[in-house]
């Protein structure tokens, strides 16, 4: 289970923390502030760690897997001109934006990061040492 998503220079948050508790979570606040992209952001990673981990040959996590997937599918679910286009622009120059997940299970922590000038590419920080084993979405019959 997702316990905490950690975000610093991305789109409109400068720095943001979002504590997650068994069960169902609310997350609320005006229109247009971020709560869909914050949303996308995380599904974005769990499906990305669920789908590799369900592959007939999957093998652990590596670097350059995960970075290509996550970019892939980052730029594929929230649609930006380009990544870079994600992270938070200042005044003062380029910054980087850093995204972290920590789990009940400590195996799935991921952090990774990607600066203002990226097109299509993440660099992973910290990867995880085994694949999601659930989906990130519950399909109700």
């Amino acid at each position: 289970m997702l316990k905490q998503l950690s975000v610093e220079n991305f789109t409109a948050f400068p720095k943001a923390q979002l504590d997650f508790a068994s069960g169902l979570n609310v997350i609320i606040g005006e229109n247009g502030t971020g709560k869909s992209l914050l949303l996308k952001l995380a599904y974005s990673v769990l499906s990305v760690s669920a789908a590799e981990g369900k592959k007939p040959n999957a093998t652990v996590p590596t670097k350059s897997l995960l970075a290509t997937r996550l970019a892939t599918k980052l730029i594929n679910v929230i649609r930006p001109e380009s990544l870079g286009r994600m992270a938070r622009r200042l005044r003062q120059g380029r910054k980087r934006c850093t995204i972290s997940l920590f789990f009940e299970d400590d195996l799935l922590e991921t952090t990774f990061s990607f600066a203002t000038r990226s097109k299509s590419e993440v660099t992973l920080q910290k990867i995880p040492s085994t694949w999601q084993d659930k989906s990130p979405v519950n399909h109700l019959s």
